[in-house]
């Protein structure tokens, strides 16, 4: 490699998605320019780029959980072999096979939601086997249950059973002023801790609270406009409590026993 790459680069190469995202925009570029030059010269026929296949030589190594691969030089001859094909997609497959990247709402991310129950690196581990945001913890939750995703995120058990318990925590995420007739306002609290058929009690200021409407994963509550701002207590059932503020992107704290 070139003595004006930095260091890192010329003992370990580049990392591996860097690698193929600038194979695929070369691609791109050459694909730009060939329909400009179709569009322009009025073409009617012209070529195009099917398949893409390359073998290489080159190292492999793993830093900070990143993969690098670094083209094998003259004489190195103890380097792997990597077979790369790249074949074309369109739009509706990339947008049918790839990772939803919707932002989720900041107030209610991994990290806010967990707070200091989970370190950096435990964090990218949920992250590697799909795990984004509070919504997709609390749905693994139901569908495979905290052994596996301990197992799978190689997470102690009690860590993640405190850090999903923190998540089943209940938080503010929308409060609507009295309008259209009501003399009340609505605060929507998402609630992941809650049980099909079993509302909970919900008290603030000293005086119950009303649900009024059952959301998936939720209940809408309408408060006095008194009660709006105070910290709620709001009771599951079998012991488990939990306090939040009624404001909205609040979350709640679980009672100690």
């Amino acid at each position: 490699m070139s003595a004006q790459m930095p260091p890192l680069l010329q003992d370990a190469g580049v990392p591996f998605d860097l690698f193929i995202q600038s194979l695929t925009e070369q691609l791109d570029k050459a694909q730009a320019a060939m329909a400009i030059k179709a569009r322009l010269g009025k073409l009617p026929l012209t070529f195009a780029v099917k398949e893409v296949s390359l073998d290489l030589r080159a190292f492999v190594q793993l830093l900070d959980e990143d993969v690098y691969v670094r083209p094998a030089g003259p004489g190195e001859s103890e380097a792997s072999s990597i077979r790369l094909q790249l074949t074309t997609i369109t739009k509706p497959m990339i947008e049918e096979n790839a990772v939803d990247f919707s932002a989720e709402d900041p107030k209610f991310s991994l990290r806010e939601a967990l707070g200091d129950q989970i370190n950096e690196d435990e964090r990218r581990s949920l992250e590697r086997i799909g795990v984004r945001t509070v919504q997709q913890l609390n749905e693994l939750k139901k569908q495979a249950g905290t052994d596996v995703i301990a197992r799978l995120s190689r997470m102690p058990v009690s860590r993640l059973q405190q850090a999903l318990m923190r998540a089943a925590a209940p938080r503010v995420t929308r409060v609507e002023n009295a309008a259209d007739g009501r003399d009340q306002g609505r605060v929507h609290l998402s609630a992941p801790g809650l049980r099909p058929g079993l509302l909970p009690l919900v008290r603030a200021a000293g005086v119950a609270v009303p649900v009024v409407a059952v959301e998936e994963d939720g209940v809408v509550l309408a408060p006095l406009a008194t009660q709006l701002g105070c910290e709620a207590e709001v009771d599951f059932g079998d012991g488990q409590v939990a306090r939040v503020e009624l404001r909205e992107g609040r979350i709640g704290q679980w009672s100690a026993p």
